[in-house]
C-alpha cells in the first residue's frame, strides 16, 4: 500500500496535534514534543481519534523535534529521545487500533531565519534536520518511521536543507515535502507555487504539496498550480482557516463539513494525499474520510460504466 501511495492512491492523513494537545490541556507556551516522554497517554489518545475517524497515515508528535525549536525549552539534549518517544507512541498506536496505517515523521521548520536573512548557515540547518531525522528512522522500517512528512516549510532553502538531509541519512526513506504559503499563494520566499513544485521534483521528493497556509481555498489554489508543474502525488492538508482568539484558545472557522468539500475538491484538483493541519480535529478528518470513500466510489462507477460502453 505505501508504495501505491506514491504512484496515486488516495490515501487520508491526520489532522492537528498541537490543537487536540491543547484542548486538552497542554498550555500554551509548553513544549508539544516533550509531552512524549511525560504524557505518552495524551499523544497516543490523540493518534487514536485519528485512526478511529479512518486516518491512515498518522504523524509524529515531532513537529518541532529539531535542535532549535527544543533549544527554546532547553530541552536540546534531549532531541534524540524526544523523537525516539515519538515514533514509538504513534507505532504502539497503530497496533493497538489494528489498522492498516503508517507512521510519517513529522519534520517541521527549525524556526530560525536561515542565511542570508538570518545567522543560522545552510550547514547549521543541514545538521539540525539531519540530527532530528536520523532519531526518526532509528531501527529501519517496522521500528522507525515509513516515511517522512516534512512540512510547512517556509522556504525552498529549508526545503532544500531537508531533503539533502533526508537522502543523506535515509535514502530508501519516502518523503512528502509540503510547502506553507501566504494569502497571495506564494511561498513565504516569494516562490510561486510553480517554481516550488518544480524544484521540490528537481530535489528528489516522492510527493509534494501545500499545508498550513491561510486555510483550504488557499491550498486548494496552489494544488492547482503545483499540478501543471510536476507529475509527482500532491498532498493538500490546510489549517481549518484563520484562527480568531478567544478566551485564551484559538477558534477556527472552517467546519468539519465545508473541510469535506473543500476535500473532494482537492480530490478533483489532483491531490492524492489529504489532511489536516492547524485546528483541524478527528470530527473534520471523519467527514473528509466520507468524502474521499464517495469520491473513489464515484471514480469506481464512472471506469465501470466506461468499461461496459
Amino acid at each position: 500500500m505505501l508504495d501505491q501511495i506514491f504512484v496515486g492512491a488516495r490515501v487520508l492523513c491526520d489532522g492537528a496535534m498541537g490543537t487536540m494537545l491543547f484542548g486538552h490541556g497542554n498550555f500554551t507556551g509548553r513544549c508539544c514534543d516533550e509531552l512524549n516522554l511525560s504524557q505518552p497517554e495524551r499523544v497516543a489518545s490523540v493518534h487514536a481519534d485519528y485512526l478511529r475517524a479512518g486516518a491512515r497515515i498518522i504523524e509524529t508528535n515531532t513537529f518541532g523535534g529539531n535542535a532549535f525549536r527544543l533549544d527554546q525549552h532547553g530541552l536540546r539534549h534531549k532531541l534524540r529521545e524526544i523523537n525516539l518517544a515519538g515514533v514509538q507512541v504513534a507505532r504502539q498506536s497503530v497496533q493497538q487500533a489494528a489498522e492498516n496505517a503508517y507512521v510519517a515523521g513529522a519534520v517541521g521548520p527549525l524556526g530560525v531565519r536561515l542565511d542570508p536573512l538570518g545567522s543560522v548557515s545552510l550547514r547549521e540547518a543541514h545538521t539540525a534536520f539531519t540530527d532530528q531525522i536520523r532519531a526518526l528512522a532509528e531501527g529501519g522500517l517496522g521500528v522507525g518511521v515509513d516515511l517522512l512528512m516534512i512540512e510547512t516549510m517556509t522556504s525552498l532553502a529549508e526545503a532544500t536543507a531537508a531533503i539533502h538531509a533526508a537522502r543523506d541519512v535515509v535514502p530508501e526513506l519516502r518523503m512528502v515535502v509540503m510547502m506553507t504559503v501566504g494569502p497571495s499563494g506564494s511561498c513565504l520566499d516569494g516562490a510561486s507555487p510553480e517554481t516550488a513544485a518544480a524544484r521540490l521534483t528537481e530535489l528528489g521528493a516522492d510527493a509534494i504539496g501545500c499545508n498550513c497556509s491561510d486555510g483550504p481555498a488557499v491550498v486548494l489554489s496552489v494544488i492547482e498550480r503545483m499540478r501543471a508543474a510536476t507529475h509527482l502525488p500532491l498532498a493538500a492538508m490546510p489549517n481549518s482557516g484563520l484562527p480568531l482568539a478567544a478566551e485564551g484558545r484559538n477558534l477556527y472557522a472552517v467546519s468539519p463539513q465545508d473541510m469535506a468539500g473543500y476535500a473532494r475538491r482537492f480530490l478533483q484538483a489532483g491531490a492524492s494525499l489529504i489532511g489536516g493541519c492547524c485546528g483541524t480535529t478527528p470530527e473534520h478528518i471523519q467527514v473528509m474520510s466520507v468524502a474521499l470513500r464517495d469520491f473513489q466510489a464515484h471514480i469506481f462507477a464512472a471506469n465501470k460504466k466506461g468499461t461496459e460502453v
